[in-house]
């Protein structure tokens, strides 16, 4: 009986582990958050991709090429993350590429800093897309349609120095967003004094890969400067933040519970 009981509790564990390595990194979600005021209205269509810890560019990455292609997006947000290492940089590239031609902005996560990324050769990559940004703690505007977009890109919390004093919006911005990787920076107390007066219409973070391991929701471990959030939607003073769990995987490869998202916002 016993020597049945470890047999089954092994072969359990190997199936879980499997299954956390191989099938729910691969399970790809697409959440999509209609919050435009005129519904009537043709939209602002806003695609954020956080967290993807690029290495290769394998099935999971042409899945996700494959969806960002089909949305057809206005504006892409690469919120932190993108790479890991301080050589993936073309790795990056090759992935732009393969997107195609769509107005892209990107903001560091704490990898891109831990990695000692090249931020200049960063900035060149993006700058050599036909219209994309990649924001250091700094602003960005561009017309689409008949609105004036403005996005503020600010450098991570948990390994930078986000400069505070971009926390306000352009006065004649039809729709602002605040781009920020780690969340636990919105509730420091100087950030919500400052954002009080600036209304943004979205704040985007993620970081915390909505815990990358959970239990009927429960994320029993999170990276420091993830704060008190996990995932979804969270009222801030300001604005309405959204934390996204991400798409890749950190010093573990392996998603239990916490499928990899693509998320779409129409504004």
């Amino acid at each position: 009986m016993p020597t049945r009981f470890w047999i089954i509790s092994t072969l359990a564990l190997l199936t879980l582990l499997g299954m956390a390595t191989f099938v729910e990194p691969a399970r790809l979600e697409v959440n999509r958050y209609d919050l435009r005021a005129d519904l009537h209205r043709p939209g602002l269509r806003v695609v954020q991709l956080s967290d993807l810890h690029l290495q290769s560019i394998g099935a999971n990455e042409q899945k996700v090429i494959q969806q960002l292609q089909a949305l057809r997006p206005d504006l892409l947000v690469l919120s932190g993350d993108m790479v890991d290492k301080k050589d993936a940089l073309p790795v990056l590239a090759a992935f732009l590429a393969a997107l195609g031609p769509v107005r892209t902005v990107a903001v560091p996560g704490n990898w891109e800093h831990w990695s000692e990324m090249d931020f200049d050769g960063l900035r060149k990559l993006f700058d050599s897309r036909p219209d994309g940004r990649f924001l250091l703690n700094g602003k960005w505007a561009f017309k689409h349609q008949d609105r004036v977009v403005e996005v503020v890109g600010l450098d991570d919390f948990t390994a930078g120095h986000p400069d505070l004093q971009l926390l306000s919006r352009r006065e004649d911005a039809d729709v602002t967003l605040l781009v920020q990787h780690s969340p636990g920076f919105f509730d420091k107390a100087e950030v919500g004094q400052r954002m009080k007066g600036s209304r943004f219409d979205l704040c985007m973070s993620g970081h915390t890969h909505g815990g990358q391991i959970a239990f009927w929701g429960w994320a029993p471990f999170r990276p420091v400067g993830s704060g008190r959030f996990v995932t979804g939607f969270y009222d801030m003073p300001g604005c309405r933040l959204f934390v996204s769990k991400g798409v890749g995987t950190s010093v573990l490869p392996v998603r239990w519970g916490v499928a990899p998202e693509v998320v779409v916002f129409d504004l």
